[in-house]
């Protein structure tokens, strides 16, 4: 039992701290001069980790860490639509409810497809879930944030429309390489992951093997 907890705190805490690494990556991206900034990393490691395991647990503290982390990063390196216009007591509203919605909706949707689709080669409706899943968790992620933007800006009484518009007008032309690298990419890196740690093409090894065990 005490190894069982140790193992998961692990698990969590490494699932955090890379998900904190990938963001600090992509923010440093952003002072390059590219451009634009976008959080293709901090997406693909968090929508990862959300399918990995098959576990509705891992997909919870997946978003729930995306959240925390961009929370925490707002401190150390503000970005212009949270850390720059809005107080500080505004942005757990906008960092974490979206993120946590994400994960969990991408899950939901992960299982239901499989659960839709029983025929075909099981690597197969693994992608075909994987994909869509992660498509439906990216859409939950941008409605979601930018209406927690705004219900921010409405209980702050922010009337700074030029500002918000400019900043959602870089935001949305984000969307599409951000969708892009994700859809393609979740199913490719959740795949591979789940290979090397011989966790079964559908994630749930270990599952398997605790059934086995209690036999």
């Amino acid at each position: 039992m005490v190894n069982n907890k140790a193992k998961r705190m692990a698990k969590y805490a490494i699932m955090f701290a890379t998900i904190f690494v990938a963001m600090m990556i992509d923010r440093a991206i952003s002072f390059l001069p590219i451009g634009f900034s976008m959080a293709v990393c901090t997406l693909l490691v968090t929508l990862s980790f959300c399918f990995l395991s098959n576990s509705w647990a891992d997909a919870t503290f997946a978003g729930l860490f995306f959240g925390l982390a961009s929370f925490i990063k707002e401190f150390l390196m503000p970005s212009a639509l949270i850390g720059q216009v809005l107080p500080v007591y505004y942005w757990p509203l906008i960092t974490i409810p979206p993120r946590l919605a994400m994960s969990l909706c991408a899950f939901a949707v992960y299982r239901g497809v499989l659960a839709l689709f029983k025929k075909g080669k099981i690597a197969t409706r693994q992608i075909v879930a994987l994909s869509v899943a992660t498509l439906v968790g990216l859409v939950c992620n941008t409605v979601g944030f930018f209406s927690c933007v705004e219900l921010a800006r409405f209980l702050h009484n922010d009337a700074n429309q030029g500002v918000f518009a400019m900043i959602y007008a870089v935001l949305v032309t984000n969307i599409i390489p951000e969708y892009a690298a994700s859809v393609a990419g979740v199913p490719l890196i959740v795949l591979g992951v789940r290979r090397g740690l011989k966790l079964g093409v559908d994630g749930n090894n270990e599952k398997r093997a605790k059934g086995e065990q209690h036999k």
